[in-house]
Parts: structure tokens; sequence; C-alpha cells
């Protein structure tokens, strides 16, 4: 069977000789605090839910319980209602137990037991699509049953997966990527004593130890197991298994969520935390600070990080630059404005500055307005798939907390310091609670002629200062609206949906917009002060001359495939998967004998798992004219829960310069080239124990 792999390389405006780094759309979601966690990790551990068979029970009578094990959890250990709720849910334990008793987990004596009782298990829970699949085209040889699994696995339906893998192993025996893709499967569906003996027996065939995105298959392979032993309540070996993962592969954030569980039913809430929170993202923290990775698999001593409480840098939300592709803003520059002399040129100027302030001010009002009715359009769109809608509004929340972005933080801090500046001249000279310049030439004036001949002089020096404040303003406001504003541009030109990028590009014209009015009050509110003291010379004529320069808040364009970086588009046997952008989608041409499974669905409790695909090193892909070569690093992930996907990335590295620019390739399809046969042949089922909710 064909399988082709269309691969869209965007150029962009600079040269794609340095490498794109890896995306991971997880690492765009905020944190929330360890101490969150603290209270959510008993329901998620299920430490004490091994008598009873979750699987059997219904989601409310779950949820009930659940949420107890929560309150109790939550109570202080003196709390005199914490007896009585421990009593209360070991009662409740107790009705699960008899309502749905767990049939203790056994271990097969041998990887043919272990085998014989996934297809047993086929056959009794899947038997319609058993019988599809062995009658395929894809049963009749071990490379279309490993792709097969693949295209499964992805369409999130693992047990389809699990009928491809069980034959690819009966054709080829001793293939250890085979087995360990296996044993991840078989933890995935409850079946951890058979995953266990496969994936001891894939670690005994293991050759090679770099997979798909060069993650080590060693690491992989322990994450399945540690994952499998904790199901088994092996707790000791399930966190020497984890820790060896993390150790071999810390952006495993599978191995991550495994080890919250194993420290919590260990008793240890606290490391639990830790692991829960870090698991959340794809890359784990980096000391000794955040920085954007550039291809590598993040911090080698991730785990010691994490291990001793050095968590410093899973911080709330992460720079912009690590996530999101910040290369196409656009530059913005503050216009200058006209500022008095003199007092008698502040009293000209004024009603100009009135004027242009009431324009700027309708500007406001109409970005206002428009930006309230693409909110309305976007309350009654439809919504897309939840890892979709997560990646907009990450993109969102990366704007709203713009003012924290490293490369906007300290120009903020600047012209909000400068901006207090042009107050407080402003404000001595008459505005101040007491002590005003203003106050005490009036005191010491003893003739009309007097008081106008100390104002003028007090003002006109007022007026120096004033004016040295604003020009200092004017240099800090600018640094940082040209800083803000290409950033906000930037993101908003990650998104391809006309509303939500519509919305962004409102809030950076908003912004503009909005900071010179301000810078436009501060001159009026002087120039007005100058005017009603009258103590100025008669002004000179006005002139046409315009008082400032145009407002000008280009927008960036929707972000497209052909110019997205880390675009991706591949088909394996019927699936399509394709990344961009903020778009991410997974879907079959036709199900054929996939179509015969049942869907990853709420049975299988709080589980997720996460397919990686490869591309094969030295494949060339096309870009303009020229060609880049990849390496065996470039590829993609996506993650599947009971809701759908959860999570997906991308890393797509090139060895060679490209000199196309995103103006020469404009909107052309020749940047999107079919290669066919270039996926490399690896690629990874990773179990997961879920995200802590």
């Amino acid at each position: 069977m064909k399988r082709s792999l269309p691969v869209l390389l965007a150029a962009c405006s600079t040269a794609l000789a340095v490498p794109v780094p890896f995306r991971a759309w997880s690492d765009a979601r905020p944190l929330p605090s360890e101490a969150s966690f603290a209270t959510k990790l008993p329901s998620f551990a299920a430490c004490g839910s091994a008598d009873f068979d979750r699987s059997k029970l219904s989601p409310d009578v779950l949820t009930g319980y659940d949420n107890l094990t929560k309150l109790v959890a939550s109570l202080k250990a003196d709390d005199p209602l914490r007896a009585t709720m421990e009593k209360t849910l070991e009662q409740m334990r107790g009705q699960l137990v008899k309502a749905a008793p767990a049939t203790a987990p056994t271990i097969p004596t041998s990887l043919a037991a272990a085998v014989g009782n996934a297809q047993t298990w086929l056959e009794k829970n899947e038997a319609r699509g058993w019988q599809a699949f062995t009658a395929s085209p894809d049963a009749k040889s071990a490379r279309n049953a490993s792709q097969a699994a693949l295209a499964a696995a992805m369409l999130g339906k693992p047990s389809a997966a699990l009928a491809a893998l069980l034959t690819a192993h009966k054709l080829d025996p001793h293939n250890p990527e085979t087995l360990a893709n296996l044993g991840g499967v078989l933890e995935t569906l409850g079946l951890p004593g058979e995953a266990l003996v496969v994936l001891d027996a894939a670690m005994k065939l293991a050759r090679s130890d770099v997979g798909a995105f060069g993650w080590s298959n060693t690491a992989t392979l322990n994450t399945n197991r540690g994952l499998a032993l904790a199901d088994l309540r092996r707790w000791h070996e399930a966190e020497a298994a984890l820790s060896s993962a993390l150790q071999g592969a810390p952006m495993l954030a599978e191995a991550r969520l495994g080890m919250a569980r194993v420290l919590t039913c260990q008793g240890k809430v606290a490391q639990a935390a830790r692991y829960a929170r870090t698991g959340q993202r794809r890359t784990p923290p980096a000391p000794p600070a955040v920085k954007p990775p550039a291809g590598a698999p993040g911090d080698a001593d991730g785990v010691s990080e994490i291990a001793s409480g050095k968590d410093t840098n899973a911080v709330a939300h992460l720079p912009a630059s690590f996530t999101f592709d910040l290369s196409r803003g656009k530059d913005f520059a503050l216009p200058n404005l006209k500022l008095p002399q003199t007092l008698k040129d502040a009293v000209v100027l004024y009603d100009k500055y009135e004027k242009l302030h009431a324009d700027l001010h309708a500007r406001w009002e109409a970005i206002r307005k428009r930006s309230e009715e693409v909110e309305a359009q976007l309350r009654r769109q439809p919504g897309g798939s939840p890892v979709v809608q997560a990646r907009r509004e990450a993109l969102w929340q990366a704007s709203l907390h713009l003012n924290d972005e490293p490369t906007v933080k300290r120009l903020y801090e600047a012209q909000v310091k400068s901006s207090l500046a042009v107050t407080k001249v402003d404000a001595d000279f008459s505005h101040c609670s007491g002590g005003c310049i203003a106050d005490d030439f009036i005191r010491k004036a003893r003739t009309p002629e007097e008081l106008e001949a100390l104002c003028h002089a007090a003002m006109s020096t007022q007026n120096d200062r004033w004016r040295s404040a604003m020009h200092s303003h004017a240099q800090n406001l600018g640094a940082y609206l040209k800083a803000a504003y290409r950033l906000e541009t930037a993101l908003a030109a990650n998104y391809s949906d006309p509303l939500w990028h519509e919305r962004l590009s409102l809030n950076a014209e908003f912004l503009a917009t909005t900071e010179f009015m301000g810078y436009v009050s501060d001159a009026l509110h002087w120039a007005h002060d100058i005017k009603a003291f009258s103590c100025y010379e008669s002004p000179t004529t006005d002139t046409s001359d315009p008082i400032a320069g145009e407002l000008v808040t280009p927008r960036a364009d929707p972000c497209k495939a052909v110019y997205d970086g880390m675009s991706l588009s591949f088909s394996v046997s019927v699936v399509g998967f394709s990344i961009s952008c903020d778009a991410m989608s997974v879907s079959a041409a036709t199900p054929g004998w996939i179509g015969a499974f049942g869907s990853f669905s709420q049975s299988f409790g709080s589980k997720e798992y996460t397919v990686t695909v490869g591309i094969q090193e030295g494949v060339s892909v096309g870009v303009g004219s020229v060609s880049a070569g990849a390496t065996s690093q470039q590829g993609a992930y996506v993650s599947w829960g009971k809701d759908g996907v959860t999570d997906a990335g991308v890393s797509i590295t090139t060895g060679a310069a490209v000199g196309a620019t995103r103006g020469s390739v404009g909107g052309s399809k020749d940047l999107i080239t079919d290669v066919t046969g270039a996926l490399s042949g690896k690629w990874s089922f990773i179990a997961s124990p879920g995200g802590v909710k």
C-alpha cells in the first residue's frame, strides 16, 4: 500500500539555516500552583480504589467517590471533620467493592501467554474488529501491520492498534519496537500484567536506543513499564523505572505524570505535586532560566531539578517565544508630537491637542466597538476540537500577559516610571495636596503685576521641566510600544482563524491608540493649565502645520501553512495528520477495518497515551527551488485522552541553509511537496496516566 508524506516547510522572513525548535502545544499551558495539585492527587492516583473496577461503575458514582476523596485530602489531620469523612469514604469504598469487585491483575508466566491473553481480550471485547483486521491486506506483512497500528493509534483506537501490533509481532517476533509499542497499548487498555511481560521481553531485544524525535527507545519503554508496575501496585519498582525514563528523555511528560501517581501512593504528596505540575507541559523546567529549546530535548538534569524541589522555572506562563512563531510581527513607531517651547506656544497648541485627542478617542471607540462585535461573533462560532481551542486561547493569554514577556517587561516598567515623572511635574505646579509651586508665588505676590511676573517665571521654568520629562517619556513609551506591538502582531500572525486573528490584531491597535492618546492627554492637560493661569504673552498667529505624525497600526497577515515554520502534514495508511498555526487535525479518508473497533472512551478512566512519528534522516523536502535535508529528529506527536486529542507537537530541523524568504514564495503551492516513503518507520506508543484534572 502506498503511503505518502506531504511535508510543508514554510520559509520565514529569515533564512531557514537556523534550526526551528521543537514546538509542543502543551508548553503554552498556564500552570496553577503546586498547592492546587496536592488536593487533586488522591483522586488522580486512585491509590485506594484498587479493590473495585472503575470501568464497571457509572461516571456519576465515580465522580461522587472522587470528590469525597478530594475533600478528605483537603482536610487537615487535626480537623474533627476528617475522621468522620474518612469513615464515610471507607463505607463508600466498601459499597463500590460489592457493586464492582476488581479482579486482581495477574502476571503471565511467559511472553506467549501474555500475547495469548491479549488476543483473548480482543476476541472478547472487539470480536468484529479483530475479524475485520485479520481479513485486511494490512495483516499480510509485519511492516504493513505496524503502520496500520500507527494509523489506528493516531485515530484514538488503541484496541485497533492492539490487533495490528499482535499481528506484527506474530510476523516478526524479534522486533523490540513492536513489543515496546504493544506493551504501551496493553497498559493503556488495562492489562498491566501482560504489558509488563511484553515490555520485559522488549528490553532484552532492544537494538537501537534512538526513536522518533531522537528520544530514547529505552526511556519510552521504561515509561510504559513504570506505569504497568504502578497498576500492579509495585510502587518502588515503578518509581525506579519512571526515574530511569526521565533521565533518558526528560521530555517524557507521561513519565512525570506517572511519578506523580507513584509518589502520591507512597505518601510523598509534596514531591508528587511538583511532578504533577510539570507534567502538564511537554518540556521540563530547565535551569537556570527558561530558554526556547533549539531542537534539543530539554534539560539533561531535569529529573534532579524536579525531584529536589528546584522547580523555579516551571513558571505560570512561559515566554511566548518558547511556544509560538514570533517572526512575523509588525513594526510600530510612536508619532512625534509637537511640544510647546514657550507658554504662548502651549496656548496655541491647546485647541490642536484637544482636536487630536478627540480624533484619537473616536478611533479608540471604533476599535472598542469592533472588538465587541468580534467577541459576539466568537461566542456564536461553533467550537473546534478542545486542543485547537486551547491553542487559540493560549495565544490570547500570551497577549494578556504581554507586559510580563522578557522582551517587554523592562521597557514597560521604564515607560511607567517616565509617565509618572510627567505627571509629577504637572502636579507639582498646581495639583498637589499642599505646598505647590503655584501656592508659593501666589502667597509671595503683593500686586497683580507681581503675581503675573512670578507666575510667568515659575510656569516657564516648569514648562522646561515638563518638556524634558515628556521627551524622556516619549523615548521610553516609543521603545515599549515598538516591542509590545511587534509581539502582539506576531502572536496574531499565529492565528489562521480570521476572527481570532482580528481579535488579537484589534488588541494591538487598541494598545497603541490608548497609549498615544494618553501621551496627547498629558500635553492637553498641561496646555490647559497654562491657559488657565493666563500669565503668558499674547500668542502668535497659529499655523496649519500638523502637530503630530500619523498613527499607523499595520496588521500582520493571518497564518498560512506555507508561511508557518512548524507546519507538518503526513498520511499513513488511511489516516491524515496535519498541524500548523492554530490548527491541528487527525482524520481518516475511509476508516476501513479501523471503523469496526470502538474508540478510546471513558471506560479507560483518566488514561491517555501519546503517539510519536519520525521522518527519515536525509529526506529532501522542497522549499521553493531549493531543498533542505531533514534529520531524524523531525516528526510529530499527538496525545489522546477520553475526550479526544489533548496535545500535539512538531519538530522540523533543517540541515541546509535555505535562502527563500516569505516574500519570494508568496502563497505558492509549489512549497507543498509530496514525499513518498519519507516516514522513518520509527514510531512509539507511550502510555500515560492522564493529566491531573
